[in-house]
């Protein structure tokens, strides 16, 4: 992996896609969207701030129809009450998000990148295992 930091100046979905493939992820370049599909343990994207100063990765779920608001709203709770490190919430299509920020304003290297986003990747995964009581997620 390269040792150059990536920054706000260097950032680009080329460059997250290059870190990706260096570190064995299976990842596409998404170009008209403007994000690194990465399809690993699970399914999500990477997508540079419009600042570049973070790496925003997003895992989406879809939940069942049949589930009512309030218990899409508690999974969102009880992730984000147990799970401190991502963050949760319904997205206007009614699917859960699970995201993490890696900021990159100041630099960080690649290593950091990848190291994050596999952590990203367990943790999403096992925030919605262990929250999901009511079985909403399809």
């Amino acid at each position: 992996m390269p040792t150059e930091l990536v920054s706000p100046e260097n950032a680009t979905l080329e460059g997250v896609r290059d870190i990706y493939d260096s570190a064995l992820l299976d990842v596409e370049l998404d170009e008209e969207n403007g994000f690194v599909v990465i399809d690993d343990e699970i399914v999500a994207r990477a997508k540079l701030s419009d600042s570049k100063e973070r790496l925003q990765l997003i895992a989406c779920y879809k939940v069942k129809e049949e589930a009512a608001r309030i218990d899409r709203l508690e999974l969102v709770n009880r992730i984000n009450d147990q799970y401190v490190i991502v963050r949760a919430a319904m997205s206007e299509d009614d699917e859960l998000w699970v995201d993490y920020a890696i900021v990159l304003k100041g630099g960080t290297t690649a290593k950091h990148i990848a190291h994050a986003t596999r952590m990203f990747l367990k943790v999403a995964e096992m925030a919605v295992k262990d929250c999901d009581e009511d079985g909403i997620v399809a």
